[in-house]
């Protein structure tokens, strides 16, 4: 197998780093109101780059104020790690991971070592699993997980044990759950969910319990994990059926689910009911939300056509649009630092044929500092209109006859590829050729980038309506 299914949905998406994953549960006071006003001192704009393009990448930000950038496509498979510092906007090379993944989760554990869970490799799905430790800039393999996975979600608990739940792959699939105790190294099964889920989004509630809710082929569906029973219980379902969402424990102790459809909703564990709140600006997909230091929380992009970088007020429960990312992308990590910056860390972009392209590109969103617009030569864009990075726009051209403006460069039109069917392996499908090619490709960006592997006849067979025998393909 080559590649597919781009997902840390969960976080995050999957996504998953210690400041921007739903896994760890935040302690921060709920923010003060945000004025939407673009006359503030406001950045979102370049901050530098990634030694390599990825995607379906983790980030985690370290103890020493670094970023950890693991793994992802490039396309292919990569075992490459990234060291990204702030301070300087630069990245390093880091250890190799011994293998190559992506759609993996990342857990900063107690200790503040980085614990890596599974994934997608080129041979197929794992199962191995790997801790990363600061201290001496390595890494150590872990126990494997005692099933291969991708599409799980993988969440720290009170007593500094790992949760890791659903996804899809190996006996029990989406129904199983293990807990990882890192002073034993051991994997110990614990109590199966009642219903299966995959790229779904949990957080850690106040008292110890984990939420999930949502994901596989968009579901309202949530359930609740109890530490001391180790079993689980389907509580009320979200008011929006979502995936590819974030989860968020507010200082109250109720849980805000943001992303996949406009509207908002709040989560109140004492009353097991969902309340809506307001709606996004626009809609956000596989674009992981991050809460900021000051309660507030941050998310941006998400699609090929939306750049719209929003910020929502737990104090007000309003959305404001704060600026604009100079690149559009989708399947970004997004890490918030202590002082309140916010990195958007590579992704996917499009090419000017429209293919989708891993991108190295990183973007910062800052309240606090004086904005320095960018240029269109800058962004290497030479169409349209893109975002200065500072709250204005720029206009950069026009096409010449014979070619379109695909993500503000120009280019000719790449014709549809539509050669096989979603059940067949083969090369590269095109999201013009039918919907299930367009639910695919919107959550695994190789499908419709590089080829058409097994992994993407898997998930043709999951989110889509196919008439049995379906695409039977073995994990």
């Amino acid at each position: 197998m080559s590649l597919s299914h781009w997902k840390s949905w969960v976080v995050v998406p999957l996504l998953l780093c210690f400041a921007c994953s739903p896994e760890v549960a935040p302690t921060e006071a709920e923010a003060p109101a945000v004025e939407a006003s673009q006359s503030s001192a406001l950045i979102v704009g370049p901050a530098g780059s990634l030694l390599t393009a990825r995607y379906q990448h983790t980030a985690t930000l370290l103890p020493n104020g670094k970023v950890l950038v693991v793994g992802g496509g490039t396309p292919t498979e990569t075992a490459s790690t990234e060291l990204y510092d702030p301070v300087t906007a630069t990245s390093s090379s880091g250890p190799s991971l011994s293998a190559a993944r992506r759609s993996h989760t990342a857990t900063q554990l107690q200790d503040g070592s980085v614990l890596i869970v599974a994934g997608i490799g080129p041979s197929g799905l794992l199962a191995s699993v790997e801790r990363y430790q600061p201290s001496t800039n390595t890494w150590t393999a872990a126990a494997p997980l005692p099933r291969v996975s991708y599409g799980h979600s993988a969440t720290l608990l009170t007593d500094g044990r790992v949760l890791v739940a659903g996804g899809v792959g190996g006996v029990g699939g989406g129904t199983a759950v293990h807990v990882y105790t890192p002073a034993t190294n051991t994997w110990v099964a614990t109590g199966s969910l009642p219903t299966a889920m995959g790229f779904q989004s949990a957080v850690r509630l106040a008292d110890g319990r984990v939420l999930l809710t949502g994901g596989g082929a968009t579901t309202s569906l949530a359930q609740l994990w109890t530490p001391s029973t180790g079993a689980w219980t389907v509580v009320a379902p979200m008011n929006s059926a979502r995936s590819d969402h974030t989860l968020h424990l507010l200082s109250s102790g109720k849980v805000l689910a943001v992303g996949s459809v406009q509207l908002s909703e709040q989560y109140d564990p004492a009353t097991n009911l969902w309340t809506n709140t307001s709606n996004t600006a626009v809609t956000h997909f596989s674009a992981p939300s991050v809460m900021r230091p000051d309660g507030s929380i941050l998310l941006a992009g998400g699609s090929y056509s939306n750049t719209t970088v929003e910020l929502y007020s737990p104090t007000t429960g309003l959305w404001s649009t704060m600026g604009a990312l100079t690149q559009s992308r989708k399947n970004h990590p997004t890490v918030a630092l202590p002082s309140g910056r916010v990195l958007f860390l590579g992704g996917t972009g499009t090419s000017s044929s429209g293919s989708m392209v891993p991108v190295a590109s990183i973007e910062a969103f800052d309240l606090n500092s004086t904005c320095t617009p960018t240029t269109c030569a800058a962004q290497g864009k030479n169409c349209g209109t893109i975002s200065n990075g500072c709250g204005g726009t720029l206009t950069c051209g026009t096409c010449g006859s014979g070619q379109t403006c695909t993500n503000n460069v120009c280019g000719t039109t790449a014709p549809l590829s539509c050669t096989h069917d979603v059940c067949t392996t083969g090369g590269l499908l095109s999201t013009g050729c039918n919907a299930c090619t367009r639910t695919v490709c919107a959550q695994d960006a190789y499908c419709c980038a590089s080829a058409w592997d097994s992994a993407c006849v898997r998930e043709a067979n999951s989110w889509c309506v196919i008439s049995q025998p379906g695409c039977g393909v073995s994990p």
